[in-house]
């Protein structure tokens, strides 16, 4: 039973080097168990087709990803308090998981409809978006917040945490930064966000 969970392991870790560098189209299944150091039949034993062994990969990122947005949004605290929550767990999220913005990105260019889907899936088993979503507005018309439009207000909090992850390697040439120095910033980033929307947000 180890020997299994070890191997299959080792086929998810190898299909999410090669779907990152290669993305869904040009992933062959062949190069995967190449990566994995196994035969092509046993990555077949495991995974009967290049779509499902993908799924897999998708399901992991946005479960991962999803869990962050619901454990910092859940609750009663105030707006900006959860806001810190989860800048601090994105940010951590990403640092340890670098791929994923640009791999969810690539594969959402790919097939849109199938990475909304699976958010929406994750979304509506807990109410926790649609209930942050009315808190900033209670908070707007308790004079709280500003009245910035609900969509508005999120779009810019995720682009302040998201957007620097994904535009890395534009920046890391710009800037002439090494990865770990990169890293670095992005954690003394955390403060510097939550400033900004605090600044930008409240009242």
């Amino acid at each position: 039973m180890d020997k299994k969970k070890n191997t299959e392991a080792e086929i998810l870790k190898a299909a999410k080097k090669i779907f990152i560098e290669h993305g869904f189209a040009g992933a062959r299944m062949q190069a995967i168990a190449d990566e994995a150091k196994i035969n092509k039949a046993m990555l077949h034993y495991y995974y009967r087709s290049k779509k499902m062994l993908f799924e897999k990969i998708m399901e992991g990122a946005v479960d991962l990803m999803s869990k962050q947005f619901i454990n910092a949004l859940s609750g009663t605290a105030p707006v900006m308090d959860k806001l810190k929550i989860l800048i601090n767990n994105y940010t951590d999220t990403i640092n340890h998981n670098p791929h994923i913005p640009i791999f969810i990105l690539n594969e959402m260019a790919r097939n849109q409809l199938y990475f909304q889907t699976k958010m929406q899936q994750r979304l509506e088993q807990n109410n926790v978006f649609q209930d942050f979503l009315l808190q900033i507005a209670e908070e707007q018309e308790q004079g709280i917040l500003r009245p910035i439009p609900v969509p508005q207000f999120v779009l810019t909090v995720m682009s302040l945490i998201i957007f620097p992850h994904i535009a890395k390697p534009v920046f890391l040439k710009i800037f002439t930064l090494e990865d770990d120095i990169y890293t670095q910033m992005m954690e003394e980033r955390k403060e510097h966000i939550y400033n900004v929307l605090e600044s930008a947000l409240r009242l």
